[in-house]
């Protein structure tokens, strides 16, 4: 009997497994005759290819720029600020761009080598760069500015302390504690070496700590939070921040006028909604609030090459 019921549990679970098997082949069955894909012609083929469509559904996205349905533009955005950067930026470049009927993409790169390779490559139609980033690439690679940011009033590179602190002037500075934004920068840190010169100082060694927070806002909270005595940032920058934490600060010393970041295309193609872009990003610039969170990514105006080019005489590293 044991013998007998086991035999009978097996045979069953035989079944079991047949109807499972065949249930599969028959699903596979359908899904080959309904989804399989094929690209030539279905006129010659078996009656079990009757449901079969002469062209795939998915259609591979352009990638030439002027087939694209969108207009791809490209930043280098500090980590921190990324989040604010999507808020602010996104609505604006959409309000740019919607007049040419297509949309517009944000595409982060990581760093402004990665922004001109894209450009170059056609993967993105406008790139962002900062005033340093075009000036050691202008010569060399294949790029162009289309549009030069600014600020009303001009940018200047200032150092920033404490407002209750004791320190008033550049000497002051002498074994203190400070903050730059990154080695590339002009207003973060170039512009203010070449000040610290300016007034009589060496750079090497006049500070007790260097630190490179990579961005403004990074420097600020530590300024705030006696991590540094004083930091090193640009005015525009300043005129968007809180309120409140101007009203900590105070300005020791302010540099000459510095052109801003620029947008790039590619130098030897020219886009047929290039001159919509551009024009659109102009009229934006007359209206944007100098104090909104960002703008200075929208005051822009048509670009003073020779300002650049002085520029990568006294600073640029000839790439």
């Amino acid at each position: 009997m044991l013998e007998k019921s086991v035999s009978q549990k097996n045979s069953i679970f035989l079944g079991i497994v047949f109807l499972l098997i065949a249930g599969i082949v028959l699903a596979a069955g359908f899904l080959w005759k309904n989804f399989i894909e094929y690209t030539g012609n279905s006129a010659d083929l078996p009656e079990v290819f009757t449901g079969v469509t002469d062209q795939s559904p998915f259609q591979t996205t352009p990638s030439q720029p002027g087939e694209r349905d969108e207009v791809i533009f490209t930043f280098v955005i500090p980590r921190g600020d990324l989040v604010q950067f999507m808020d602010m930026v996104q609505p604006r470049l959409k309000e740019i761009v919607e007049k040419t009927g297509k949309k517009a993409v944000i595409d982060i790169s990581t760093d402004e080598v990665e922004v001109i390779n894209k450009v170059e490559r056609d993967q993105v139609d406008f790139g962002s760069l900062s005033t340093m980033g075009f000036v050691n690439f202008m010569n060399s690679k294949n790029i162009r500015c289309v549009l030069e940011r600014y600020s009303d009033p001009p940018k200047t590179s200032i150092f920033v302390v404490r407002k209750n602190d004791t320190i008033n002037s550049i000497a002051d500075l002498k074994n203190r504690k400070i903050a730059f934004k990154s080695k590339y920068s002009l207003p973060g840190y170039l512009l203010p070496l070449a000040e610290i010169k300016a007034n009589g100082f060496d750079p090497t060694g006049f500070f007790n700590q260097e630190t490179f927070s990579e961005n403004y806002s990074n420097s600020l909270l530590g300024l705030l939070n006696n991590e540094f005595d004083c930091i090193v940032i640009s005015s525009n920058y300043l005129m968007e921040a809180d309120p409140l934490k101007r009203e900590q600060i105070k300005v020791i010393h302010e540099s000459k006028a510095l052109p801003g970041g620029v947008y790039i295309a590619r130098k030897n193609r020219k886009m047929s909604f290039e001159q919509t872009i551009t024009g659109n990003f102009m009229k934006l610039s007359e209206t944007i609030s100098a104090s909104e969170m960002f703008s200075g990514m929208f005051k822009v105006k048509y670009p003073d090459l020779d300002t650049y080019q002085n520029i990568a005489q006294e600073f640029g590293h000839g790439k």
